[in-house]
């Protein structure tokens, strides 16, 4: 479908001063001409690239928050790394902790309100989704970039990926309708659903695979230092029976549910990287409470999750 559309000053026509006047009546300002493949999903083609992600950033900000509190006064005192998307980061993407509780991630997606709820998505109620999220775990200790063999340590390794350039050209990665973030990272294209998914990359995977296997019984034995997990695949949390939950999302209100510290899906997350006690159910009510206040989540355009930063080991690994 090819069309044109000219866009026009309608109120020149209605000024006796205008040098349109007469036989041009009406003042021409743009001509926009476009063609659009009849495919499943072609209209989408308009949204792919840096163009749309660039779009998005002006109306949604994403901030991480390293640690657990159980009040908002707590809570300010973490550390929290705001407009993670657009805002470049010294440290490379890396968040260093000492234990799993001061490592527990909360991700916050905030959507502009006044564009939010203009009427026409208000009522379409159209809403900020978190697609995919993909973590890479690194067991190094710090200090120099070199190890003791004199390669590159693998964290020096990840964030030389994660600071290589974006690459929204169709012919940057080898697989069809797919766009480069960076060294890491690519996402793909679903034109027929219009949605986009994150995955990894080949060469992070070499350097951080997702089921490093078990070191073998003869000779040296090398074991992985970085893994990389799915802690979120296509709008949902992966799991396996038996395992420790990685993500979730946090209650949008102060229902009964998640306030009560026996029942709710905040505490039997927060239980099951802890370890079942009152101190982690009750820590769990009161930093989603405390979250929630601070950002008044809405299940909408305000939104927030909580990332496992643990990494569990299987026993084939």
């Amino acid at each position: 479908v090819d069309f044109v559309v000219n866009a026009v000053d309608i109120d020149a026509r209605v000024r006796s001063t205008d040098p349109n006047a007469g036989e041009a009546p009406w003042q021409m300002k743009t001509t926009l001409t476009a063609s659009i493949p009849v495919v499943d999903g072609g209209v989408n083609i308009f949204c792919d690239g840096l163009t749309a992600a660039t779009d998005l950033r002006e109306v949604v900000q994403v901030d991480v928050i390293v640690g657990s509190a159980a009040s908002v006064s707590e809570l300010t005192r973490l550390r929290i790394l705001e407009n993670v998307a657009g805002v470049a980061s010294d440290s490379g993407g890396v968040i260093d902790s000492d234990s799993i509780e001061a490592g527990l991630l909360t991700l916050v997606m905030r959507g502009n309100t006044a564009y939010f709820n203009t009427p026409g998505l208000r009522s379409r109620g159209v809403s900020l989704e978190l697609e995919d999220a993909i973590t890479i775990h690194l067991m190094e200790s710090d200090g120099a970039a070199i190890d003791d063999a004199g390669s590159e340590k693998k964290q020096e390794t990840v964030k030389r990926l994660l600071a290589e350039a974006a690459d929204s050209s169709p012919d940057a990665n080898e697989i069809e309708d797919s766009y480069t973030l960076n060294g890491a990272f690519y996402f793909t294209i679903d034109r027929v659903a219009q949605r986009a998914h994150l995955e990894p990359s080949a060469r992070l995977l070499q350097v951080c695979p997702f089921n490093p296997s078990r070191p073998s019984d003869t000779g040296r034995m090398v074991l992985e230092t970085c893994v990389t997990r799915r802690d979120v695949r296509y709008r949902d949390f992966p799991w396996r029976s038996g395992a420790v939950s990685t993500a979730m999302e946090i209650s949008a209100a102060a229902s009964e549910d998640r306030l009560d510290p026996t029942t709710s899906t905040e505490a039997r997350f927060l239980t099951s990287m802890l370890g079942d006690s009152e101190y982690a159910r009750e820590l769990a009510v009161d930093f989603a409470s405390a979250v929630d206040e601070r950002y008044g989540l809405d299940g909408r355009f305000t939104r927030a999750f909580w990332v496992n930063p643990g990494y569990e080991w299987t026993p084939t690994q």
